[in-house]
């Protein structure tokens, strides 16, 4: 009966979604403003450009913001009689044990508010003392709301690993960590960016609050007893150098952190250090050995029943195995970093799974970033070994082809037959020569915005958002105007 009613909701959300987006894809309620460049050099002529019309999710991506509705909503999902999961009220899920003497938590989410939150409804269903504290990660968004959780006599456990990887995200290098997650969110530049038809998981993720490091650490195992529950917390790595998995083996439940959750990893991420692919999948490998019943991961829900969680984990490590060693003989063969990213996909029986949707991860990104962790920057032509500053190249082509009015032009026609990206590298050219031109970077805005409505990928739409709203930013003009 749950299930059917769970079908029945999600029928009726599907179909509303469905609506609004048809009358928004069909139906336009204004017409932009056009916008004119006048000659700025001798030779040039004047432009009058009519932005399209904003782009908007196509109706076939109903089902996938369906996904990300769920995502989004606050709930206490209950794992077994004695573990809690909550999830939906921030980026990153806080998971509760319950034992005779007292609490464990793991992770805390990315801010004190959201914990605030998180610990009310805890407190609803338990008012023992916390007793432990554990990070699977020293990602910022598993570790900011510790402050609300720690109570008298609290131990806050994480890898020795953790201390320097919080040290540096949280410390010396925070400010370029805050920057890059607030683009991967969508939001910088927020004031310039085009409305959400609905409300993304992916939230910038500040420093807030003070930072609590571990008072416990250890390098490879530790283990715990309280309240008749034994707790084993192994060193693994995948997404950190800092990860560890925790296990309860009277419950054979198993808190992946983030080496496992129901979307295609991010093995790479764009702005951030590259990420040990390897040891990834064999992390995954030591999973799959302990046969969790339960499979608790740092996002998304959690999984019950052994035979499904088993599959699930060799599926999940044989796609991560499967893009490091395709990029590993990629290198090995002399291919360049973009023949790699062309030529390497997931095989067809992985790539269908439910679980490794390019949703928040993408194959592509993951092959670019294992190849440029093995290899080095310099690809052997001589051009890129001391390269001319790119200003000089760009005023070349631009003279060669007559003035920059010729190069916008040619995209602005590139961009109406849905040439995004070539677009925006035209503009590119032109910005690079003179980053004063307005409506280059207005040209280049509304196309990263096509580009973002294009994929449906949680980073990589608040990617293109963050990068269309900095370029109107530039030219000082809102998406409305």
């Amino acid at each position: 009966m749950k299930i059917k009613v769970f079908a029945i909701v999600e029928l009726v959300i599907i179909v509303a979604l469905a609506v609004a987006l048809f009358i928004s894809q069909y139906v336009t309620f204004r017409t932009l403003a056009p916008v004119v460049r006048e000659p700025g050099a001798p030779g040039e002529s004047t432009i009058s450009y009519t932005p399209l019309p904003h782009p908007k999710f196509p109706v076939a991506a109903v089902r996938q913001l369906v996904f990300l509705r769920q995502l989004t909503q606050p709930e206490i999902e209950k794992v077994t009689d004695d573990i809690y999961l909550a999830r939906g009220f921030a980026m990153g899920n806080v998971g509760m044990v319950v034992t005779d003497d007292g609490l464990v938590i793991i992770d805390t989410t990315e801010s004190p508010e959201t914990a605030r939150q998180i610990l009310e409804e805890f407190r609803n269903i338990s008012d023992k003392p916390i007793r432990y504290i554990i990070y699977t990660h020293g990602h910022i968004d598993h570790v900011q709301g510790t402050e609300v959780f720690m109570e008298p006599g609290a131990e806050v456990i994480a890898t020795s690993d953790a201390v320097e990887f919080m040290g540096k995200d949280l410390g010396w290098l925070s400010e370029f960590h805050v920057r890059s997650r607030t683009n991967q969110a969508g939001e910088a530049a927020e004031a310039y960016s085009l409305p959400l038809p609905v409300g993304s998981p992916i939230r910038a993720i500040r420093a807030e609050g003070e930072v609590v490091y571990p008072t416990i650490t250890f390098d490879k195992e530790y283990s715990f007893a309280l309240g008749g529950k034994k707790f084993e917390l192994y060193h693994t790595w995948g997404e950190t150098p800092d990860q560890l998995m925790v296990w309860l083996p009277d419950e054979e439940a198993l808190f992946a952190g983030d080496l496992f959750c129901a979307w295609f990893p991010n093995l790479s991420t764009p702005m951030l250090e590259s990420r040990p692919v390897k040891a990834w999948y064999e992390s995954l490998d030591r999973m799959v050995a302990l046969e969790p019943a339960y499979l608790i991961p740092g996002h998304t829900a959690a999984l019950d029943g052994e035979e499904e969680i088993h599959d699930t984990l060799v599926n999940y490590s044989r796609a991560v195995r499967y893009v490091y060693e395709e990029t590993v003989k990629a290198v090995n063969e002399g291919k360049s970093v973009e023949e790699a990213v062309q030529s390497i996909k997931l095989p067809e029986e992985l790539a269908k799974l439910p679980y490794l949707q390019e949703v928040y991860g993408r194959v592509d990104w993951s092959v670019r970033g294992t190849y440029l962790g093995l290899t080095g920057w310099y690809d052997g032509s001589g051009t890129n070994l001391a390269p001319a500053p790119p200003q000089y190249c760009a005023r070349e082509i631009v003279n060669l082809a007559g003035g920059a009015d010729k190069i916008l032009v040619r995209a602005i026609e590139l961009q109406d037959s849905g040439d995004h990206q070539l677009a925006c590298e035209l503009c590119d050219i032109v910005l690079a020569a003179n980053p004063d031109d307005r409506l280059a970077h207005i040209v280049k805005a509304v196309s990263l915005e096509y580009l973002g409505y294009s994929y449906f990928n949680l980073n990589t739409f608040g990617f293109y958002r963050s990068a269309s709203a900095l370029e109107r930013e530039a030219a000082g003009t809102k998406p409305t105007e």
